[in-house]
């Protein structure tokens, strides 16, 4: 059976991210998220320092195209705050990084992971402990509801260069998106 990491060399044409946590620990961004918020300028990510770019670089080379729906909570945490400070750089490498203020969402919304879909037909769910550290990812069996999970989204999301980050919600005032459609039971938690 593939894995999460395999899929990202072996996915053809799409890789699309539903991202919903406000708050993540990623080993290793400790220090710069720490120098992030004493307010010092982030290094600039490439290739050469950071595998995520790298990945994303090696995908638009191939005529590949990666990209992700991040779901914005209120009231705005300082993990949302440096993860939009660093997104240009995931931008410039050729990621469509597209915005919706979780406001414009149902609260059952609030029950649907972060997963990853690859060519409209493999999903890998993700797994996290309430403070957002990775437990780890499984392929789901049922693609359908994840492709409608990203159906529904998509149409109402803005490019993160034109999403204003703040306490309050601003874009698509009134927007709602009624319940998201049933999803298989995860295997593991899946706070926010």
């Amino acid at each position: 059976m593939t894995t999460l990491v395999e899929m990202f060399g072996t996915f053809i044409s799409s890789a699309w991210r539903l991202e919903g946590r406000d708050t993540y620990r990623v080993a290793g961004e400790e220090e710069r998220i720490a120098a992030f918020l004493r307010g010092e300028p982030l290094p600039r990510k490439t290739r050469e320092n950071n595998g995520w770019i790298a990945t994303v670089e090696d995908a638009r080379t191939r005529g590949a195209w990666i990209g992700r729906v991040r779901l914005v909570g209120h009231p705005i945490t300082d993990y949302t705050r440096f993860e939009f400070a660093a997104y240009p750089d995931n931008v410039a490498a050729g990621e469509d990084v597209q915005v919706l203020d979780r406001d414009a969402l149902d609260p059952s919304w609030e029950g649907v992971p972060d997963f990853w879909l690859f060519d409209d037909e493999t999903v890998f769910v993700q797994h996290y402990d309430d403070e957002g550290h990775f437990l780890g990812a499984e392929q789901a069996e049922d693609v359908a509801a994840f492709l409608e999970v990203q159906r529904r989204l998509v149409g109402h999301t803005v490019p993160v260069s034109e999403f204003e980050l703040t306490d309050f919600p601003k874009q698509r005032p009134g927007v709602i998106l009624g319940p998201p459609p049933a999803l298989p039971a995860p295997a593991a938690s899946m706070h926010r």
